[in-house]
């Protein structure tokens, strides 16, 4: 969460808000690709029809990883992509992250991006 703020502050955006909630539903997806042994973004719309519910949102987005070694190396490969790049910079206001491994040790990974 403080290299993507960090990031964000150093091109001129505003820093994100940590929302447990949604560190909760980001905890949630990672469990869902740990039991399945999949890495995507199943039940997407379920999480945002959610949160928006909840804390009502008006926008949305997701960036999930897998096999990282570090919050850098996870931070740095969706910075080299445009999607991922294009949520880490997109017009939200709240974030919530989770980081879980796997029996093996490898991490699974999961932020939200909020607009509430």
């Amino acid at each position: 969460m403080d290299l993507i703020n960090t990031y964000r502050i150093s091109v001129g955006l505003k820093a994100l808000i940590k929302t447990n909630y949604i560190s909760y539903k980001a905890e949630d997806h990672n469990k869902y690709m740990i039991a399945n042994n999949v890495i995507n973004h199943d039940g997407f719309d379920a999480r945002y029809i959610d949160i928006k519910n909840v804390l009502r949102a008006t926008g949305m987005g997701e960036n999930v990883a897998f096999n990282y070694i570090s919050a850098k190396a996870v931070v740095d490969g969706w910075l080299a992509s445009p999607g991922h790049k294009a949520n880490i910079l997109g017009n939200f206001t709240h974030f919530g992250i989770s980081v879980r491994p796997d029996s093996a040790g490898k991490k699974y990974y999961t932020n939200i991006f909020v607009k509430i």
